[in-house]
C-alpha cells in the first residue's frame, strides 16, 4: 500500500457522488465506509478505506451492530435498527464495460437486515445509480438472502448471498 493507493482511498472516501454505509455498534463505537484505517503491506505504510469484510466481519463486529445506515448522494440517510437475532449486511455491485465506452460504474449500494433466519427474509435499502426515469434512486426492498431478487426488471437478480462473506450466523 503506497502513496498512490493511499491517495485513491482518500479520494474515494470523499467522493460526494458515492453512497456509503455507516454503523453503530452496541458499544457505541461508530464506523463508516468513509473511515480511513492505517495499513502496512509489503513493508509500506499507508491508508485504506474501512472494509466490511476485513474490518467488520473478520473482527466479529458484525454481530454487535445496533444500527446500519445508508448515506445517499442526495443527502438522505436510510436507517435500519438491528435488533437481537438480526444479521446486518451490505454489498454493492459494479459493472464493467468490456468495450471501453461506459467505464467502470457502480450500479447500486445495498444495506439490509435478516428478519427471519429460517426463510432468509430480509429488509433492505438500495441506492440505485441507474433508476428508471421517474423512479427514486433510494429503494426500500424486501427479499431473501437465499435468493436475492431484483427491485426492477433491469437489475439482474443476485441469487444467494455469500453467508461466509457477510458474516451470517444462521
Amino acid at each position: 500500500m503506497g502513496f498512490t493507493s493511499s491517495l485513491v482511498a482518500l479520494a474515494n472516501a470523499l467522493d460526494p457522488r458515492i453512497a456509503y454505509w455507516s454503523l453503530t455498534l452496541t458499544s457505541g463505537k461508530e464506523w463508516s465506509e468513509q473511515s480511513l484505517v492505517g495499513t502496512l503491506r509489503k513493508g509500506q505504510a499507508g491508508v485504506r478505506q474501512l472494509d466490511w469484510g476485513d474490518d467488520i466481519v473478520s473482527t466479529g463486529d458484525v454481530h454487535h451492530v445496533k444500527e446500519l445506515r445508508l448515506h445517499c448522494p442526495d443527502g438522505r440517510v436510510a436507517v435500519l435498527e438491528i435488533a437481537d437475532g438480526m444479521e446486518p449486511f451490505q454489498f454493492k455491485t459494479k459493472s464493467l464495460d468490456m468495450l471501453g465506452a461506459g467505464g467502470n460504474d457502480l450500479e447500486y449500494q445495498v444495506i439490509g437486515r435478516v428478519i427471519d433466519k429460517g426463510t432468509g427474509r430480509c429488509e433492505c435499502f438500495a441506492w440505485d445509480y441507474r433508476p428508471k426515469p421517474g423512479e427514486s434512486n433510494l429503494v426500500a426492498y424486501t427479499s431473501t438472502i437465499y435468493n436475492f431478487g431484483a427491485w426492477r426488471n433491469t437489475v439482474t437478480p443476485l441469487g444467494a448471498l455469500s453467508l461466509h462473506v457477510q458474516g451470517f450466523r444462521l
